[in-house]
């Protein structure tokens, strides 16, 4: 048993997840309440993006009462990305009760809270985050959105820009502000910030409904134009290009 923990650890500490997993596997087998080798297994499923097996190896983890914050922690990442984002909020809670100094916690919870569309709690702890850690792009555009969301454009534009000083490559960012320029009518605006999402992710499928809904409103377009976008989204499956296809381009 010693020796596959130790080729587990050692997978682990190479980065082989999926060969460190597997190992881990075979020593959970025979000794189902391992507590370390569980650790290990839900951090290497994570890194494979496994996230309902990490999330039931924090849940055991926390039955047996093991590094019982870290795997709040863990079970809150894994929320997250199974869209459970009133778990992420019930296990951050958690956390910040105990550390509210925690920032992984307070910026898991800030964007639970965009998700769940409670702007203002979501601006408010991804600002403390951002106080500390002010060149992350993921709680800036994050931010961006809940602003978007409370009525509020020009913050919303201000965090967009700056997580595209610090990372020009960013579609999301392009395609967020061109939402809140179609949003205020600035049409113009939102058909160059598409362009530019779609420029740097060509398979932007929602890009392309949005950027002809905007043409279709501007007046130097022509529904030529916006049918042409239409169409490409409808290509790419998207329910709302194919509604504004079958309404304006006959």
């Amino acid at each position: 048993m010693t020796a596959v923990r130790e080729e587990a650890d050692e997978h682990m500490k190479a980065g082989d997840f999926k060969a460190a997993a597997a190992a881990y596997d075979r020593v959970i087998k025979l000794e189902p309440e391992d507590k370390y080798a569980l650790f290990n297994r839900a951090l290497a499923n994570e890194k494979l993006e496994e996230f309902d097996k990490a999330y039931d190896d924090y849940n055991t983890l926390l039955r047996l009462r093991f590094n019982s914050r870290k795997a709040t922690l863990g079970r809150a990442r894994c929320s997250f990305e199974l869209e459970n984002f009133d778990g992420v909020v019930f296990d951050t809670n958690t956390i910040l009760s105990l550390e509210p100094d925690n920032l992984e916690a307070r910026s898991l919870r800030g964007r639970a809270y965009v998700k769940l569309g409670e702007s203002y709690n979501g601006i408010e702890d991804l600002g403390k985050y951002l106080n500390e850690r002010p060149d992350d792009v993921q709680a800036l555009i994050s931010r961006g959105a809940a602003w978007a969301r409370a009525g509020n454009g020009s913050y919303a534009i201000k965090d967009f820009d700056k997580a595209l000083k610090i990372d020009p490559n960013l579609p999301v960012a392009y395609f967020n502000k061109a939402a809140v320029f179609l949003h205020y009518e600035n049409y113009d605006e939102a058909i160059d910030n598409y362009d530019l999402a779609i420029k740097k992710n060509p398979e932007y499928t929602e890009a392309y409904a949005r950027r002809g809904m905007a043409k279709l409103a501007s007046s130097w377009h022509g529904v030529s134009s916006a049918c042409a976008d239409f169409k490409k989204g409808d290509a790419m499956d998207d329910e709302l290009a194919t509604a504004y296809m079958d309404e304006y381009c006959k």
